[in-house]
């Protein structure tokens, strides 16, 4: 197989054509400022509305609700950031010890000035304890961060308990929805979240778009001050990469079925693989995981080989978070489950829509040879 197979969808995902599509006369023809006065701009505008109404039914919001962003880290920090101003006298905040880059890099910082930061953590399936949430809310807590899927394991975390949790102790609650959204059901009443981010890049929109939820009543201090969004967030509107998030979300209202076949196509590749290598490890929570997602490895083969391996057959897996790709230090999620790294190794694989099984047999066979010939040279 010539085409490269591309297997790292939690890092990125292809942009939809229907997507570009509906882009391009945001580029070309319709490119008035949404701000302006006249009917070329105001047009315009109410095309973002109707995004903002596209969203607002995916995540069960209103859409006064949906604040547009370049990305989910800076709807993260933008929320992490407005919780604490607005809880000044307040300096405890809960999160876990497997988040994204951006919301432990906002943590560390926030470390730095002063504040206590509870990291929950996790047992060998990357599973939180609710008990030991509860027994760390404290007088001076003011916000508890945590994400509602792992990009590197696919764990799923008890969403609904957790808000449930905070909104009985009167805490703000924050959710990192980006690997997610598309993935599973989310219902930011339902969840009691307080305020979400997603981002465009992994549901096959563009890069650079992404989404802050706030719930209505909540009070808010932007990151970035102007008059746009409502005076929430300044900065003219990426109006194209909006309207590509907009077809994106509606493609997923409209498809109920992707889920089922990713989840399908998942399974088989996980037994294919365990039916012919010995001494597989599979990370994860297997009740609560991910349908795309799989984090594996091979006892004694190290991932780096491994992926490098890969390549050269055109075949695009990572080593975990696209985030901290640059980073000599293992996976922070691994490590906070107590992998054995030296001995299992892993690798995450994470399918998309576009992924077929014929792609999946074609990796599994080059799999099982590129193992068993790294095994041979130990």
């Amino acid at each position: 197989m010539s085409q490269k197979i591309y297997l790292d969808n939690n890092a990125t995902t292809k942009c939809d054509e229907k997507v570009l599509d509906a882009m391009l006369p945001y580029l070309k023809e319709q490119y008035g400022n949404p701000s302006s006065t006249y009917s070329f701009g105001k047009d315009v505008k109410n095309e973002i509305m109707k995004v903002r109404e596209n969203i607002a039914q995916l995540l069960h919001a209103k859409e006064n609700e949906i604040i547009f962003t370049s990305c989910a880290s800076e709807s993260n920090v933008t929320a992490i950031m407005n919780a604490i101003r607005m809880n000044s006298n307040k300096k405890h905040i809960i999160t876990t010890k497997v988040e994204h880059a951006s919301i432990m890099e906002t943590m560390r910082y926030l470390e730095s000035i002063g504040y206590m930061i509870t990291y929950l953590s996790v047992d060998s399936y990357g599973r939180i304890d609710l008990e030991e949430l509860k027994k760390s809310i404290t007088e001076d807590t003011c916000l508890i961060a945590i994400m509602m899927a792992n990009n590197e394991l696919g764990n799923i975390y008890p969403i609904k308990e957790i808000g449930k949790i905070a909104k009985e102790h009167h805490i703000l609650f924050h959710c990192d929805s980006v690997q997610a959204i598309g993935k599973v059901p989310v219902d930011v009443q339902e969840m009691n979240i307080d305020t979400l981010s997603l981002s465009g890049h992994k549901i096959n929109a563009p890069k650079g778009i992404g989404v802050l939820y706030v719930r209505s009543g909540i009070p808010f201090i932007p990151l970035i001050f102007g008059h746009q969004e409502d005076n929430r967030r300044g900065g003219t509107e990426n109006v194209a990469y909006i309207i590509g998030l907009g077809k994106a979300v509606e493609l997923l209202l409209k498809d109920r079925e992707t889920n089922d076949q990713l989840k399908q196509l998942r399974d088989y590749m996980e037994t294919e693989i365990q039916n012919h290598i010995d001494d597989v490890m599979i990370y994860g929570d297997f009740d609560n995981r991910l349908p795309n997602t799989s984090n594996i490895a091979f006892q004694g083969v190290q991932a780096d080989e491994l992926l490098l391996m890969l390549e050269s057959f055109n075949i695009y897996v990572s080593t975990g978070s696209a985030c901290n790709s640059k980073l000599a230090e293992p996976s922070h999620v691994l490590t906070a489950c107590h992998a054995n790294l030296e001995e299992y190794s892993p690798i995450r694989i994470s399918l998309g829509k576009y992924n077929t099984k014929e792609e999946i047999d074609f990796f599994v066979k080059r799999l099982i040879n590129i193992v068993g010939m790294l095994r041979r040279k130990k």
